[in-house]
């Protein structure tokens, strides 16, 4: 029982090691998109349906290799550089970016403004 469990577990280790080395090439390659431009629905598919999910695991991943790395990033004295690589810009890429837009770096933003019920304006 327990055999097949740590099984289990080295496949899902190695699905979302192959998960995650794939993303920049299906982000950058077959579904290349530029900020000038929407996004057109395949697109948008595209990076609901395969690069979020793959770029969840991999921040994941990352996260769980920082924590891994931080005694010898302590020791090293870069423990912010390390999060910074291995957590924030995942998630950054996973959560932040706009739905369909697939490059690095960071689209323009619609302007939205929202009124509370108290009248104090949030941009």
């Amino acid at each position: 029982m327990g055999n097949r469990r740590s099984n289990a577990v080295a496949v899902l280790m190695g699905a979302a090691i192959t998960l995650s080395a794939a993303a920049p090439v299906l982000a950058g390659s077959l579904y290349e998109s530029r900020y000038d431009q929407e996004p057109d629905g395949a697109e948008m598919l595209a990076d609901v349906v395969l690069v979020r999910p793959a770029t969840f695991i991999a921040s994941a991943v990352g996260a769980v290799g920082w924590v891994i790395s931080l005694p010898f990033t302590a020791l090293g004295g870069n423990v912010e550089e390390a999060g910074e690589v291995l957590v924030k810009e995942p998630m950054r890429y996973t959560f932040l970016r706009p739905v369909g837009y697939m490059e690095e770096g960071t689209p323009p933003r619609r302007q939205q403004t929202v009124t509370t019920s108290s009248g104090m304006k949030i941009e």
